[in-house]
């Protein structure tokens, strides 16, 4: 029973959805596509998997149907996915945590693909515009020459008011004007397909130093790369891992991460399900939000399997956190702090940690992601609405780096990772 439950975790999503595609530039549903009968349906599938199989401890799920009800206006006059999504979304965030998410037919799509439609940026909303944070390689953007820090400010002739002002559909043209310094320039960029994959890297701060970025737990994250880049990295005495911005992903991919870095058997935390809740009720007469007993008194604690029954790198570890950082991203962020004393620096994490699983809706073309597991860490801390906060807490981190910009969190980690040589040098 105890290896069924650790495979069920395993095999489940720990990833939060983001609330604003990067690049901003997606393709348009197609005309017709969101019906009166296709809403009706998703609302009572996702309702009964919401009412009878969504998990988290301590919460009511019979209050769906009255948070349903105050979106009702919204959700009749949707008219394209999108909009019906957003309606759903609202009445489920009454409800206070992650995970719990309708994912529209062209979400499902894009992360089945890896792929999406549009010009290829990475962007931070501002109130004067888009600003450019990052590009996707080979992607309509680059080629047409944006650059990081330009900030866009109108779209075919229109002030620009979100992400949607540059979407479209594949082959047809947008004209941006953005900001660049002190000038304005002028964009003609065709929409089309290209790779929303991140390949993780490996950059050195200095020969002793380098840093690991995991963009993704999710589908796209590549084992053998990272295990490569790990044995890179090895190279040195200190390696940090970067794990700003990345929303989570698999269990299973988080346990090969810690793999690479933890002793064999370490202690990762504590799934906390339905039937362990029960369980401990029951045995224990305990109360059932009291996770910290629950996961101390549990036998079902998550062990790391070392790769290869030894940890790849051995050296000093540090882990760089943000409000992008979420759900296994946390996870990590804490087993490293817990076993390795690994610092941690940025700011604070989403506070985003239930374990889901995604549901297909019967009929439809939608996904519903539902939260069945809580986590606790192997010290006794609940993530869900908490989060990591940082050993070194970085007030103002910049939205992206010009060209030969050192990394203001790499130099905190540097000073912290070589304090704690320092430490074990001398003893203390």
């Amino acid at each position: 029973m105890k290896s069924i439950r650790a495979l069920s975790a395993a095999l489940a999503l720990l990833l939060v959805a983001p609330l604003v595609i990067g690049q901003g530039a997606d393709a348009t549903p197609k005309p017709g596509a969101l019906t009166p009968e296709t809403k009706t349906k998703v609302l009572e599938e996702a309702s009964k998997l919401i009412t009878t199989s969504a998990y988290v401890p301590g919460v009511d799920f019979t209050k769906w149907n009255t948070y349903l009800a105050t979106e009702k206006d919204k959700l009749d006059k949707a008219k394209t996915d999108d909009e019906f999504a957003d309606a759903f979304q609202a009445a489920i965030s009454k409800f206070g945590f992650s995970h719990l998410v309708l994912h529209t037919p062209r979400a499902v799509a894009t992360r089945m693909s890896s792929s999406t439609v549009g010009i290829g940026v990475r962007i931070n909303p501002t109130p004067d515009g888009i600003l450019v944070v990052g590009l996707i390689e080979k992607a309509p953007a680059v080629e047409a020459g944006i650059e990081v820090g330009d900030l866009i400010i109108e779209a075919n002739g229109v002030k620009v008011a979100g992400t949607s002002s540059v979407a479209g559909p594949e082959g047809t043209q947008v004209k941006i004007k953005v900001k660049r310094g002190d000038t304005t320039k002028e964009f003609n960029i065709t929409r089309r397909k290209f790779s929303t994959v991140r390949p993780e890297d490996l950059t050195w701060v200095d020969k002793d130093t380098s840093v690991l970025k995991i963009y993704t737990f999710d589908i796209s994250y590549d084992r053998d790369r990272v295990e490569d880049l790990i044995k890179q990295a090895g190279k040195g005495k200190r390696l940090i891992i970067d794990l700003r911005g990345n929303g989570g992903g698999a269990v299973i991919n988080l346990m090969h991460l810690l793999g690479t870095l933890l002793p064999d058997n370490s202690v990762m935390g504590t799934f906390v399900d339905k039937s362990l809740v029960d369980q401990f009720v029951k045995e224990q007469k305990g109360s059932p939000t009291d996770l910290k007993a629950i996961a101390d008194w549990s036998p079902r604690k998550m062990h790391i399997r070392a790769n290869r029954h030894e940890a790849i790198f051995k050296g000093e570890v540090a882990v760089l956190v943000d409000g992008g950082s979420g759900s296994a991203s946390e996870i990590a962020a804490a087993a490293l702090r817990d076993t390795l004393s690994a610092p941690v620096v940025g700011t604070k994490s989403a506070g985003a940690v239930l374990v889901s699983m995604m549901r297909p809706l019967p009929g439809t073309d939608y996904v519903l992601q539902i939260p069945v597991d809580d986590y606790v860490t192997a010290k006794g801390i609940r993530l869900e609405g908490n989060g990591i906060v940082p050993d070194t807490t970085l007030a103002k981190m910049p939205p992206f780096l010009k060209k030969g910009e050192v990394d203001p969190a790499w130099d905190a980690a540097v000073v912290l990772m070589k304090k704690q040589e320092s430490t074990v040098k001398s003893g203390n």
